[in-house]
């Protein structure tokens, strides 16, 4: 399982940029009249520009109370009645502007969050999906864990984050330039008392507050620096608690027919033991992070009142300038410590931006296995009696090197019909996904006509949530096949009495026996009409009578489909024309032709 990295700075701009970049066209609807069609980058940084402006804009209103915070005060110590009133109407202007602006840059704010969301989240459901990249990733052994949280929660957390994080820093560095100039005017007017002593240090109270928010950061960092770590372990072990509640729900029945409840019980409290533990580790880490932050924020709201108090008491200055340096030094500290406040935040974004970048990672590497593997060529000719599928040479073995196969060769013609026949563990199902270019570890060559279509049956189905109808007609669309032409094949495959279900929604994978989802599939196949269909052990849990019905179905149904089928029944041979004995580091083709040679090839 992948570690905790530090995400590059070019990984985080390949996560953030293409969006701001996109050429798509969308279209911006505000309100009933206002309405805006262009590319989604060009509406994106439009957002954006707005938030950041928004942004910059209560940087200015906190500029106005600053020095509203001096009048005001001096108006107070000098009982100035008029001016009292005069500045809470003020007040009042300046805090209209700030609720406005506040409510506004939310709204905007969580607007570019779910386009931005929407937007990231297409991208990686096409590339995990594209060319079965979602399957490679399996085949090749490290595929990212729990890629459902990183696609549905990650994502939304790293948007989340990215913005609020990049308008912060902008913030702060807007309020340190901004409020740095008072502070620099404040101490050229008022020098550093120290004792008896005045110093005409320029720009004292910047310093002081620079070297304060730096000691603050380098402890801040010195303390927290594991959460980053502690928090991408955190949300790996919580997707894994969610992953086994969802593989318990899947396999309840199985889980009730062995009494596993005590042993699931048991994995289920392993799984959140590691929760428990890690969520401690995190707890003892921020306990001490919280005591450094909170005791540096209280020791920095009373810093400015400890330095201007000797000239306030000695009548040098005003109780509003007094506070007026206090809320400037404040806000230039805060910028400062920008970094300190934020730590959690920043360990829990750089964890996700880890996650997104290693998942990103291990799509390429899939991607790129997709070239390792040997994709079907299309044949040169589609003259009568050419082989519509040709393996030839071909070589498998496992990813970590271990030969499966060495040298198959076969081919079939349209209307032919073969069965793979090989001990367990051989790599027929391999051979299969080779065939169907999925499988890394091959070599040799595989061929079929142009334009042939394949379709393979794994043992187990897949029936997708939905109508029983959209399950026999996955994955095309429903409305691509009739509805008595679905009738008539579910009829074929002995499931008629579902003909009344066909738009009943339900867990079908729960309601239907193995046997009737083989069923199901097989009927599914054939209203894909392929022109080539592997099965790999499709039928195995049908009888054998009823198997036996089902291939001469097929067959009748598809006379021109060429069929490839594994399977360990001795009765499958009297179902198919030919036999293919495959061994390890071997294979040996033989074509039958009646009932006793097929039977004699059995007993080899």
């Amino acid at each position: 399982m992948r570690n905790f990295t530090r995400p590059r700075p070019s990984a985080i701009w390949q996560l953030t940029a293409p969006y701001f970049l996109s050429r798509e066209r969308s279209t911006l609807r505000f309100g009933r009249f206002f309405k805006w069609t262009a590319a989604e980058g060009w509406i994106g940084a439009g957002l954006l520009f707005v938030i950041i402006a928004i942004e910059l804009g209560q940087v200015g209103l906190s500029l106005l109370l600053n020095s509203w915070n001096a009048q005001f005060y001096n108006a107070l110590q000098m009982k100035d009645v008029v001016a009292f009133w005069h500045q809470l109407l003020v007040f009042s202007i300046i805090a209209a502007a700030f609720v406005v602006s506040s409510v506004y840059q939310l709204y905007l704010n969580q607007w570019l969050q779910i386009r931005w969301r929407r937007w990231l989240t297409d991208r990686y459901l096409v590339r995990w999906l594209e060319n079965g990249t979602h399957y490679r990733m399996r085949l090749r052994g490290d595929a990212a864990d729990n890629p459902d949280q990183r696609i549905s929660e990650d994502i939304a957390a790293y948007v989340s984050r990215t913005l609020s994080l990049g308008v912060g820093i902008l913030s702060s560095l807007t309020s340190l330039v901004s409020f740095s100039v008072i502070l620099w005017g404040i101490s050229a007017e008022v020098p550093l008392q120290i004792g008896s002593f005045h110093l005409g240090s320029h720009g004292y109270l910047v310093w002081i507050a620079a070297a304060f928010a730096l000691l603050a950061t380098l402890g801040a960092h010195f303390i927290g620096r594991s959460l980053a770590a502690l928090n991408f372990s955190r949300q790996r072990r919580e997707a894994n608690l969610r992953f086994a509640l969802v593989h318990l729900r899947e396999n309840s029945e199985q889980i009730a027919l062995l009494r596993g409840e005590e042993a699931e019980f048991n994995v289920l409290r392993n799984r959140f033991s590691d929760i428990v533990t890690n969520w401690h580790d995190i707890m003892r880490r921020q306990k001490f992070l919280t005591f450094f932050t909170a005791g540096y924020n209280q020791a920095a709201v009373v810093l400015p009142f400890l330095i201007m108090a000797p000239h306030y008491f000695a009548g040098a200055i005003m109780l509003g300038v007094m506070t007026q340096t206090a809320g400037a030094f404040g806000q230039v500290q805060s910028a400062f410590s920008f970094f300190v406040n934020s730590y959690t935040d920043l360990a829990e974004w750089v964890a996700i931006a880890d996650r997104l970048t290693g998942f990103t990672d291990q799509i390429q590497r899939a991607e790129h296995a997709k070239a390792d593997a040997i994709q079907p060529g299309d044949s040169s000719t589609d003259a009568p009696g050419a082989e519509l599928l040709s393996v030839d040479g071909v070589s498998l073995s496992t990813p970590n090197g271990e030969k499966l196969l060495n040298s198959v060769t076969f081919g079939l013609r349209r209307g032919e019909s073969a069965l793979l026949i090989a001990p367990s563990g051989t790599g027929k199902t391999t051979l299969l996904r080779a065939i169907l270019g999925y499988w890394p570890h091959a070599a040799g060559e595989i061929r079929t006509q142009s334009g042939a279509r394949l379709v393979a049956l794994p043992q187990k189905p897949y029936l997708p949530l939905g109508s029983l109808y959209a399950a026999l007609t996955y994955p095309s669309a429903v409305s691509s096949q009739p509805r008595q032409e679905v009738a008539r094949v579910l009829d074929l495959v002995g499931l008629g009495r579902l003909e009344t279900s066909l738009d009943d929604s339900r867990r079908w994978s729960e309601v239907l026996s193995p046997g009737e989802q083989q069923r199901v599939a097989l009927a599914r196949a054939v209203l894909l009409r392929p022109d080539i269909l592997l099965l790999d052990e499709a039928t195995s849990a049908l009888d054998e009578a009823a198997e036996a019905r089902v291939y001469r179905m097929l067959r009748a149904e598809l006379p021109n489909a060429a069929i490839l089928s594994i399977g360990h029944r001795s009765s499958l041979l009297a179902l198919h024309e030919r036999v293919v004995h495959l061994h390890a580091h071997d294979v040996d083709g033989e074509r039958t032709s009646d009932k006793s040679s097929r039977a004699a090839t059995a007993a080899v």
